[in-house]
């Protein structure tokens, strides 16, 4: 084996592990709605009062702890992607429908607010989480 094959056979091997790699940080199915839900829970009970409200945040919260615990266990690895890299405009746009619905659910002291807002929450993240995790594990594979 001359040293060009074994520089082949190298890249092939980074190659092989860069995808075992991005399959094994990849979300498990339904992981996005689960924690689309947790969220929308904790939206919908900022727009509450009283007791009922501090239920469904501390719940919506549990949900969101089960979910990302779900995902450790899962994948056996804490994985945190860049928001920079491609496609992470879904990262983002979940981000901002997350805080946007936030706000309008406190500030507008409305149930049909908090309502709409955890509705959008949980489209945003159950339509564009498994989009974005997609994008992710394809950026994982063709980092040089």
């Amino acid at each position: 084996m001359d040293k060009r094959d074994e520089a082949q056979a190298a890249l092939t091997s980074i190659e092989h592990a860069r995808g075992e790699l991005a399959q094994r940080a990849a979300s498990p199915r339904g992981y996005y709605a689960v924690v689309g839900a947790g969220a929308a829970l904790m939206v919908f009970g900022c727009g509450l009062d009283g007791w009922l409200s501090w239920v469904l945040i501390a719940f919506g919260a549990g949900v969101e702890a089960s979910g990302l615990s779900w995902y450790v266990r899962s994948t056996g690895v804490v994985a945190f992607a860049t928001l920079r890299e491609q496609g992470a405009w879904r990262a983002w746009l979940m981000i901002a429908v997350l805080v946007a619905a936030l706000v309008a659910s406190l500030a507008l002291d409305s149930l049909l607010a908090a309502a709409v807002g955890a509705l959008a929450v949980f489209v945003a993240f159950a339509v564009l989480g498994p989009q974005w995790d997609r994008a992710w594990v394809r950026s994982i594979r063709a980092q040089p």
